[in-house]
């Protein structure tokens, strides 16, 4: 952590401590987070430990409190409809920590269930770091724990997903638009058999 970031922490410290009520104090922060031209509707949410523990929201705008979620995994699930039970169903989260709790990977074949994986990680990264973008030596650490890894075939395997993914095994993936669409159509499939 650098000495500019610790500085800039202290001081907000400084500035709050003072101040006793909770209700004032998140209002001051959001208020000057949008002052900054900042997305500033975390404040009033409260962290819930997980995708699926529920948790209040003052914000109106948004019927479904997702958590600890950043914006682009929320808007991700509120575009494609997709509810906190349904990724719960998928998908562990603890803090920065997302791991992939499905008991399977759906697929017809075993090229199927390569790219199924690989849009799985681009979710979990998404919800994780909020960029669907992952290298190829994660993904196939993954396909070897859910035994969808294609050993002689693998490379080709996962440049079958068409347009859901963009990338290669040199330069990394990163999860298209169509793929996630087809990553939620895959979680609302895996909930609804788990």
């Amino acid at each position: 952590m650098n000495d500019d970031f610790k500085n800039l922490v202290t001081g907000l410290y400084d500035l709050l401590v003072p101040i006793t009520d909770t209700e004032l104090r998140k209002r001051a922060v959001k208020s000057a987070l949008m002052m900054l031209g900042e997305d500033a509707s975390f404040v009033e949410r409260r962290s819930t430990g997980g995708v699926s523990g529920g948790g209040a929201t003052a914000d109106h705008h948004d019927s479904e409190d997702h958590g600890p979620l950043n914006a682009k995994a929320r808007t991700w699930m509120r575009q494609n409809k997709v509810s906190e039970d349904q990724l719960g169903d998928v998908f562990h989260v603890d803090g920065e920590a997302v791991d992939i709790i499905a008991h399977t990977i759906p697929g017809e074949s075993l090229s199927d269930r390569v790219v199924n994986t690989y849009v799985l990680i681009g979710l979990r990264e998404l919800i994780r770091a909020g960029e669907p973008k992952f290298d190829d030596e994660t993904a196939r650490a993954e396909c070897e724990r859910f035994g969808t890894h294609g050993k002689t075939n693998h490379a080709r395997y996962a440049k079958s997903g068409g347009n859901l993914l963009a990338g290669s095994a040199k330069n990394g993936w990163t999860l298209t638009a169509p793929g996630l669409k087809a990553g939620a159509e895959l979680v609302k499939k895996l909930a609804s058999s788990e």
